[in-house]
């Protein structure tokens, strides 16, 4: 099993990049965009924030350290690596609306998200975390919300499916949302998966529920939430790892809660665990 790196630096290295990218996002509105599938946008802001926090990264270690991007896919090692949604929400960054964030884990370490950096650009906060470190935001610490009670609980939840999955995921989330609106103080959907999993850290949500994510949508606000004391899960109620295909992060007092909620619908061909398809 391959050592894991020193966080300190590695924590450095991801602000530093972040700097730039966050820069750019509040310099530059988004002016060319192509779809790389159906409803998923990708636009030359995305494609310029991969390139720079990619050329930042790489000068500060070219050796051990691999990269994996949305939109350029992986590079080099496997077993640590980076992590980059350079514009997680696009849609909503295309239409002016603030809530998006730029989404990067400092590190993947044996499979595990051990460092993130997520910034909201628009909102003027940024948010970190290193494993056993615990989570910050503008480098104050922070935690998950105290509530104990789904009736007084707002749940951030994932949007529904685009792609190749998306009659399956429509009918889950269908049944979710009658479900969580039904019981639930107030359900809110943000089109930002980075943004719902650091507003559980910080208790600004009490849970999320997102269905159907990449490893680039997620893992840093995994870790950032998992540090803030969030327990956070695949589909399955296993730890999140990168393998996951869904996040439920919930805070500390919800659990007993929420996740009987979820688990009528493990053995439906329409749970995320029970996909086929890629």
């Amino acid at each position: 099993m391959a050592q894991r790196p020193d966080l300190t630096f590695a924590l450095t290295a991801a602000h530093n990049a972040m700097d730039l990218a966050v820069e750019h996002v509040l310099r530059h509105p988004p002016r060319q965009i192509r779809y790389k599938g159906d409803r998923d946008p990708v636009s030359d802001v995305d494609e310029t924030v991969e390139r720079l926090i990619h050329q930042r990264l790489t000068g500060a270690d070219s050796t051990s350290i691999g990269f994996l991007g949305e939109e350029t896919g992986p590079v080099g090692n496997r077993d640590t690596y980076w992590v980059l949604d350079p514009i997680d929400g696009t849609v909503n960054h295309q239409h002016g609306n603030p809530l998006c964030a730029i989404a990067l884990v400092g590190l993947v370490h044996n499979e595990q998200p051990v460092l993130g950096v997520t910034a909201l650009p628009f909102l003027g906060h940024r948010y970190s975390a290193t494993e056993g470190g615990g989570a910050f935001r503008d480098g104050e610490p922070i935690t998950t919300s105290n509530t104990d009670k789904l009736n007084k609980a707002l749940i951030g939840f994932g949007d529904y499916g685009s792609g190749t999955d998306t009659g399956l995921r429509d009918v889950l989330c269908a049944s979710l949302d009658h479900s969580l609106t039904a019981r639930a103080q107030g359900l809110r959907r943000y089109g930002s998966s980075a943004l719902d999993l650091v507003w559980v850290a910080d208790g600004t949500l009490d849970a999320c529920i997102l269905l159907g994510n990449r490893t680039w949508d997620t893992a840093s606000g995994a870790v950032i939430a998992r540090e803030a004391g969030a327990l956070v899960l695949d589909s399955d109620a296993s730890p999140h790892s990168v393998r996951s295909r869904c996040v439920v992060a919930v805070s500390s007092g919800l659990p007993e809660e929420l996740l009987p909620l979820l688990h009528h619908l493990r053995g439906s061909r329409f749970w995320p665990g029970n996909w086929t398809s890629a």
